[in-house]
């Protein structure tokens, strides 16, 4: 017999109105107030792991896990449209750790994290889960006999291992430049809208923005629910028309499959076929209503992308019921997972509402995959390293409570309509240096 979990209820903190018209200003603004960095403060990054350090780190779990853990080099990034020059312009490894295989007749689960450089703590809440999943724990052998789980912890490293004046400053963007003569465009076609050419980031506390001069794309665009995109097998007149086109140069598309980050990715899931993707991410910083002003340490989404049309085939996609209904479980399963009473875990919101076919989590929901978007509050040039023991925590227990749900099977037992319950994102502090509470 299939174990049963309890029925889930939301706790009535979390089931606040969060419709009321007025702001309430409290004092302090929120609850943990901070930590915040100030301008004057300088951000520490040196708990956060290199390319190098997360390198050393997945050889010594592979090592230690008795054959429980593989780590393989699924691609490389820094890739152009002409390929890799030399050996050096192959860049880092993408690395793509295994527990388990993709036997059809086990649970899948797929998990990427760090798909913006700036967003660190994915990346380490994933070394986490892998030293839990590579222990001798019984509960983790049970789940590993009926799940597999594959995880690519870090798929930005060149924008994690950005530098600035010296310094290490990780950024959202790769580091590739866009060069249309290459696929035989014109010189003045335009970029994927999701193409930074100046090299720029925003600055520590978001004030204004720093030019380190390499040009590159936001990975988390460059996703197409056509999976099997690629820009060079197009007539370059109808590429070209596309992208000179603000009409449809735009994030209510599919991106163009230009980076090694993203045409890897996505190799990955079509070679392993996931029932769950779950993606870590970094945002900003909420307040749970206007009655409630605990600070919101994670949002949740199991919707990113409406139906779509692939405007060069003409084919038509859309999010399965079951698969929605899947994502709705997973999600609501997280967010319980964080319920402490009235603590600062439990302040769960759902991400706003989206429509980005161009993300990985849209264009594989359209492929059949239920998903779940985890972000956790606080960018590198705001936050740095602070609280990151507790924002871990908010990836991991989630996560392991999905693991042991997706193998017993009790993950079906769960009522989808508490995801719908889960408070909306609201309440932004869109300054947290200046205390000042401005409302989306």
């Amino acid at each position: 017999m299939k174990g049963k979990r309890p029925k889930l209820i939301w706790p009535t903190a979390l089931a606040l109105t969060l419709g009321l018209s007025s702001p309430v200003f409290a004092d302090p603004q929120s609850r943990p107030n901070g930590p915040y960095v100030e301008d004057s403060q300088n951000i520490s990054l040196s708990s956060f792991m290199s390319n190098e350090e997360l390198a050393a780190t997945l050889q010594k779990l592979e090592a230690a896990s008795q054959g429980k853990m593989k780590v393989e080099i699924a691609g490389y990034s820094n890739w152009a449209p002409d390929g890799y020059k030399t050996a050096e312009d192959k860049g880092y490894p993408l690395y793509l750790v295994k527990f388990g295989d993709a036997d059809p007749n086990k649970k899948r689960i797929f998990i990427t994290a760090q798909i913006h450089g700036n967003e660190q703590i994915g990346a380490e809440a994933a070394i986490d889960i892998m030293r839990k999943l590579s222990s001798n724990d019984q509960e983790v052998q049970n789940i590993l006999k009926k799940v597999s789980i594959w995880i690519m912890p870090r798929i930005n490293p060149e924008g994690a291992d950005n530098t600035y004046e010296g310094k290490w400053y990780p950024t959202r963007y790769t580091h590739q430049t866009w060069e249309p003569e290459k696929l035989g465009l014109s010189e003045d076609t335009a970029a994927p809208w999701y193409y930074r050419a100046d090299g720029s980031e925003r600055a520590q506390n978001n004030d204004g923005r720093v030019y380190y001069g390499i040009p590159g794309y936001d990975q988390n665009r460059d996703y197409n629910p056509n999976l099997n995109f690629r820009i060079e097998d197009y007539h370059p007149s109808d590429v070209a028309a596309f992208l000179n086109n603000k009409e449809t140069n735009n994030s209510l598309y599919g991106g163009f499959y230009v980076t090694a980050e993203a045409r890897t990715v996505t190799s990955v899931f079509q070679q392993f076929k996931p029932d769950v993707y779950i993606d870590l991410h970094h945002r900003g910083f909420n307040t749970v209503s206007d009655d409630d002003n605990r600070s919101v340490p994670v949002q949740l989404a199991a919707v990113v992308a409406d139906p779509y049309t692939d405007p060069f085939t003409g084919k038509h996609y859309e999010v399965d019921e079951d698969v929605l209904t899947l994502s709705k479980q997973v999600n609501a399963l997280a967010a319980q997972s964080l319920q402490r009473g009235q603590s600062h875990f439990g302040a769960v919101q759902k991400y706003p509402d989206v429509n980005l076919p161009g993300t990985a989590l849209g264009a594989f929901a359209l492929n059949d995959t239920a998903i779940m978007l985890i972000e956790i509050k606080g960018q590198s040039q705001t936050l740095g390293q602070k609280q990151s023991g507790m924002l871990r925590q908010t990836v991991t227990t989630p996560l392991y409570e999905v693991f042991k749900a997706m193998a017993d099977g009790s993950i079906h037992d769960i009522d989808p309509a508490l995801y719908d319950a889960i408070p909306e994102a609201d309440n932004r502090i869109s300054d947290p240096t200046t205390r000042d509470d401005q409302h989306f």
